[in-house]
């Protein structure tokens, strides 16, 4: 029993030595930074005829474009300002696998000692952040066999999207009001799985019963 078992040790790392990977995604947007949750996305379920599936992984990639934000300084210290505004996106498939980006425009910059005395978001006391883009990327996986399961079969399933505004600011000793203007996210959505092949599979069990046959038979 000992040589078999750790034949079956053997073969079974030899299994996930021959595992194979495959891939499908989708792209989203441009979509405003705010909207409500919403199905944004159909991607293959795992087809159990390619093998049997050991991982499956949910992955987002967005940018954040289109947006502003101004601050004004309403302390009337001179300050160094780190502004950003974009949005946090979050992509959810079966199982409750979850994916949250948060891309952001980001600048920095100072701002003047003056205060004119008027949250107006113009002068030498404050500062804006616009043009440009941010991206972020995030992903979540999963083993486990209720999981696996909910990705296995044959059809598609529903990837939905939800997001809000995000805003940050950062200074050294100066506050003051902000006016953000929210722009848009776009990005892509991945699903990954990772897998034995079914011929691998075949043959290891074949393998395996005809040596446990053989030994059977060498030990009658």
């Amino acid at each position: 029993m000992k040589r078999v078992s750790a034949l079956l040790a053997v073969l079974a790392t030899a299994s996930f030595a021959n595992a194979a990977m495959i891939s499908y995604n989708a792209n989203y947007g441009p979509i405003a930074a705010a909207t409500a949750t919403q199905t944004i996305a159909s991607l293959p379920l795992f087809d159990p005829g390619l093998g049997t599936l050991t991982k499956v992984t949910l992955s987002l990639d967005s940018t954040a474009s289109g947006g502003s934000i101004t601050w004004d300084n309403e302390a009337g210290v001179g300050s160094d300002i780190t502004l950003g505004i974009g949005a946090e996106v979050e992509v959810t498939g079966p199982a409750l696998l979850t994916a949250v980006a948060i891309p952001l425009q980001v600048g920095n910059g100072q701002a003047d000692a003056d205060n004119d005395g008027a949250a107006d978001f113009i002068g030498t006391d404050s500062f804006g952040v616009a043009g440009g883009s941010g991206n972020d990327s995030d992903m979540d996986m999963s083993m486990a066999p209720a999981t696996l399961a909910a990705y296995t079969g044959l059809g598609t399933f529903d990837v939905d999207l939800s997001s809000s505004v995000e805003t940050f600011l950062s200074t050294s000793g100066g506050f003051g009001p902000i006016d953000p203007v929210p722009g848009t996210t776009e990005g892509t959505i991945t699903i990954t799985y990772e897998y034995i092949p079914e011929p691998t599979t075949l043959a290891l069990l074949a393998v395996c019963g005809g040596m446990t046959i053989v030994r059977r038979r060498r030990a009658c």
